[in-house]
């Protein structure tokens, strides 16, 4: 069975501070795990709500390109740990897609060429949504949420929560 789209939410965060580390590819969550950068980033204090118990990547658009921060969100003004970058953000409106199916699959529903799928989704909802290509800086987030996507159910299912920044 190919990943499903269980069901879509409009959200909102007041001002955030994500921690972690920035890339401009797609993080390795391997080096994540190698060097506990979650119980690191974890001493920090507590998460934002919107984190929902969860390991997150964040995306912006710059003028040099994509970026990555893989990490966690916080409440704004959070003093960040020795050797971790942040980046602050306004509040802002997100729809979140909860996505079922093989670790691959679910995956394969994020990418650019597929997203219109997403939107589709967000639209069945009452959700307008349009994914954003330029500024503002901030176009998207996912949840790998412990233990929606860290625990795979008995068919070797996952969920991941997708999100696309609001216009």
């Amino acid at each position: 069975m190919p990943a499903a789209i269980l069901k879509c939410e409009r959200v909102s965060h007041p001002p955030l501070r994500f921690i972690g580390k920035r890339s401009d590819a797609y993080p390795n969550w391997g080096d994540a795990w190698a060097n506990d950068w979650f119980g690191e980033i974890e001493k920090a204090g507590a998460t934002a709500e919107i984190n929902d118990d969860s390991y997150c990547v964040l995306t912006g658009i710059t003028p040099e390109g994509v970026e990555f921060y893989l990490g966690e969100f916080f409440p704004a003004n959070t003093p960040v740990p020795d050797g971790f970058d942040f980046a602050d953000l306004p509040a802002m409106d997100a729809g979140i897609a909860y996505i079922k199916g093989k670790v691959e699959e679910v995956y394969a529903l994020t990418v650019p060429d597929k997203i219109s799928e997403l939107l589709a989704a967000f639209a069945s909802e009452g959700i307008a949504a349009s994914r954003r290509e330029t500024s503002p800086r901030w176009i998207s987030f996912e949840r790998d949420n412990c233990p929606r996507f860290t625990d795979p159910d008995a068919d070797g299912n996952v969920i991941l929560d997708y999100a696309i920044y609001l216009n």
